[in-house]
């Protein structure tokens, strides 16, 4: 929903909620996700569910609130939306460059040489993006 006017019928799944002040709930599974960003051991979590759900609401907002949810370790993250619907993502090395792609195109100060230079690797397969990700860990 990217327009400032509020649907005639709420209850009428009308796309992704890109409006903040438009979410509403899902604080459980919020911290959840910040959760696992804080942990000693960051791991990885799957949002997963029927279509039309809100998986991609809940990204989105986690995506504009989540500094907010990991406070003193927010420097510690680099966290991106990166929808891939109609992207081609057919192979694991295209996913790893649509992921590369999305990293260059929304974190600030890529444009610094040794932001930029891990990701130039041809063909960017699992362990050239391994190193890519290695490099920016440090930065």
């Amino acid at each position: 929903m990217t327009s400032g006017a509020l649907p005639a019928n709420p209850f009428v799944a009308a796309g992704m909620i890109e409006d903040p002040r438009l979410f509403v709930g899902r604080k459980d599974e919020l911290h959840a996700i910040a959760s696992r960003m804080k942990g000693d051991q960051p791991t990885s979590i799957n949002i997963v569910g029927e279509k039309h759900i809100g998986k991609s609401s809940l990204l989105h907002y986690f995506v504009l609130t989540w500094q907010q949810r990991v406070l003193n370790n927010s420097n510690s993250f680099v966290v991106i939306y990166l929808p891939l619907r109609g992207v081609d993502c057919q192979t694991e090395m295209g996913f790893y460059e649509a992921v590369a792609e999305g990293l260059l195109s929304h974190v600030q100060g890529w444009q610094q040489r040794n932001l930029q230079n891990p990701w130039k690797t041809k063909p960017l397969n699992r362990q050239a993006f391994s190193d890519a990700i290695k490099e920016w860990k440090f930065i």
